[in-house]
């Protein structure tokens, strides 16, 4: 857990890089990128016409909306936008982050006291017991339905961290397994259905936690596509990419390019879509940023 949210992860190392001379403009929309008469990388254009010049790019956005979207058209080789194109990047996560009044007692712990304890501080797996059980809600969700018992990962931050929520209450965030990226059974642009399956999860809980559900004070819930459009992760997949076996170290993002760098001279990707994957570590950046500086090494020799 990180004091103030994850949020403050970014924060420290946006202080670090302004400490060693970086600037950092945000709300700032990249449009596309810009190429010069030798096919280089010449820049990026916002989407308020204005531009950056320069003659190296780290994209850390998905590579099928860095290669699909902001690379212009006609420049990149064929069995690379296939490979790029033809990727997985489906997900079947929906996030749900609640502020209640109360921590959840689990019965299984046989305690009444409402103090936090041991049994908050963890990661609460719920709805996992069996791998039949979790086949179940994985199969569910490729026939198109939000799992009926969903498998729930449960944190509650706030039982650390006194900075992000008001005394006496608590922020819980549940990451959920598994959704469908277009239901077949309704749309999650439909708030009664989005409602319905938020009520199901919660009622999963009940049956651990007894009157969790009426300890909400209001929650927010985030489906595949909700995260693809406010965060711009393709398929709301939340690791800029499937991390199957067929995907992984030099499969990622696509064979033949796990180097960090890409067929146009001077982008390099630096995001989860790159080699190690996602997770909340910095290895893509930190290997991207390694290579970027031996290439200036060498042109500089």
């Amino acid at each position: 857990y990180v004091e103030g949210g994850m949020g403050s992860v970014s924060m420290a190392i946006g202080s670090a890089a302004r400490e060693a001379g970086a600037h950092i403009v945000t709300r700032a929309e990249v449009s596309q990128l810009m190429i010069n008469d030798s096919g280089r990388v010449n820049g990026v254009q916002l989407a308020d016409g204005a531009q950056v010049h320069s003659s190296i790019v780290l994209s850390n956005a998905t590579p099928y909306k860095t290669f699909m979207d902001l690379v212009p058209g006609n420049i990149l080789p064929d069995d690379f936008i296939l490979s790029i194109k033809h990727s997985d990047y489906s997900s079947g996560t929906t996030k749900i982050n609640l502020a209640v009044d109360k921590l959840p007692q689990f019965q299984c712990c046989k305690l009444s006291h409402p103090d936090p304890g041991p049994q908050h501080v963890g990661t609460i797996h719920i709805g996992s017991e069996s791998m039949e059980e979790i086949h179940s809600a994985c199969q569910e969700a490729v026939n198109g339905l939000p799992s009926r018992r969903p498998i729930i990962e449960m944190t509650i931050p706030s039982v650390l961290d006194k900075t992000i929520s008001p005394p006496g209450n608590h922020v819980i965030n549940l990451f959920i397994q598994y959704t469908p990226y277009k239901p077949s059974d309704g749309s999650w642009m439909d708030p009664a259905y989005r409602d319905s399956f938020a009520n199901r999860c919660f009622s999963l809980i009940d049956e651990y936690a007894p009157g969790f559900s009426s300890s909400i004070i209001g929650y927010d819930m985030l489906t595949p596509p909700d995260l693809e459009r406010e965060i711009g992760l393709t398929g709301g997949n939340i690791f800029h990419g499937a991390m199957g076996l067929d995907s992984l170290f030099l499969m990622r993002p696509v064979k033949g390019w796990s180097n960090y760098r890409t067929p146009l001279q001077g982008l390099y990707m630096c995001g989860s879509g790159t080699h190690p994957g996602g997770g909340v570590m910095g290895a893509p950046g930190r290997n991207a940023a390694r290579i970027v500086l031996q290439d200036l090494k060498k042109s500089l020799n």
